[in-house]
Formats: C-alpha cells, sequence, structure tokens
C-alpha cells in the first residue's frame, strides 16, 4: 500500500482544480502529473508550485532548448526519473534524438548550443548540483563571460527551481508507490 493517495477530483476544491489544470497547460502535458495532483487536499503546496513555476519556468531570457537542456542534466545528476523523461521527451521535440542526448548525459561539455547558452547550462547545473561550493569566484567568472547580475539571479532561480520540483517529483513517487 502506498503512503500518500491520489485525492479523487470531487475531493478538490474548485480553485485546486484550476489550479491543477493550469499546471498541467504549463507542462504541456495531456494530464496532471500525479505527483501534483497528491497535493490536491493541500492548496497553499499547489498554489505555491503553481506561482513559482509561472515566475520562475517562464517566461525567461534562456532558449527553450538550453532549458531542457539544463533540466535533463540537473535531473540526470539527481535521479530524478520523471524531470529527467519529461525534459527529454521535451528536447525530443525540438528535434533531439536519444542517442544524442544520451551522449550530453555522458559529456555536458558537449552541448550542441551556442557558446552563452552552453555557459547557462553548466553554471546551472553548478548551482544545482554544488551550491554548497560555490565562491564569489564562480559568480565573477560568470560576469566576465557577459552574464549581467540580473541573468546570474535568474540562472539561481532557475536551478533552484528545478532543484525543488525534483524533491517534490522524488518524494513525490516515493509516497505514491505501492510497497
Amino acid at each position: 500500500m502506498a503512503f500518500f493517495d491520489l485525492p479523487a477530483d470531487e475531493e478538490l476544491t474548485p480553485e485546486v482544480r484550476q489550479m491543477l489544470e493550469e499546471s498541467r497547460r504549463l507542462l504541456g502535458t495531456e494530464q496532471v502529473p500525479r505527483t501534483f495532483k497528491m497535493f490536491g487536499r493541500n492548496p497553499k503546496i499547489v498554489e505555491a508550485r503553481l506561482k513559482v513555476f509561472q515566475h520562475l519556468g517562464f517566461p525567461s531570457k534562456f532558449p527553450w532548448d538550453a532549458r531542457n537542456l539544463a533540466v535533463m542534466l540537473i535531473a540526470h545528476a539527481k535521479r530524478c526519473e520523471g524531470c529527467f523523461e519529461t525534459s527529454r521527451l521535451n528536447l525530443e521535440k525540438l528535434g533531439f534524438d536519444r542517442t544524442t542526448l544520451d551522449g550530453i548525459c555522458a559529456n555536458p561539455e558537449g552541448l550542441p548550443l551556442k557558446e552563452r547558452e552552453r555557459l547557462f547550462v553548466r553554471y546551472a547545473l553548478k548551482i544545482a548540483t554544488d551550491s554548497a561550493n560555490l565562491q564569489p569566484k564562480d559568480f565573477r567568472e560568470m560576469a566576465a563571460h557577459g552574464f549581467p547580475k540580473e541573468d546570474i539571479q535568474e540562472i539561481i532561480a532557475f536551478a533552484a527551481f528545478w532543484t525543488m520540483t525534483m524533491v517534490f517529483t522524488q518524494s513525490g513517487m516515493a509516497g505514491l508507490t505501492e510497497e
């Protein structure tokens, strides 16, 4: 038996149903992910996730392919299967094939992107996976590569958002898994 269950649609308030539908739309999925619906009895969590997604997920100065490559690499490093597969599906829609994506996971330095976009992915991955070891020199390096402070803050927010999303996804999947 799973620790968490999914609330029935009739248990959800109209506001929660609307927020879940908006989350589904933003994610571009056919149905609300189970790890979103699981929190349906707690409107504050559903609302917080949606607001963070609306403000940090979209819009961005960084291109969609670079963002999805960053998510894929962060998910790969954090072993978040759901986020990893979703990012790969998005990348396949952009024309990437699985072999190329596997190669990128094996060698993140070989990204088929413009230099600025490659650096965005590299810095987002570093922030998401090694934030405890960030030093002032890391930010000076980003600035030296042409990233103004506002862009650096957006990269930090992007990495933090996806790290948070992966915690929700991984924890939710564990709580929904049948024993």
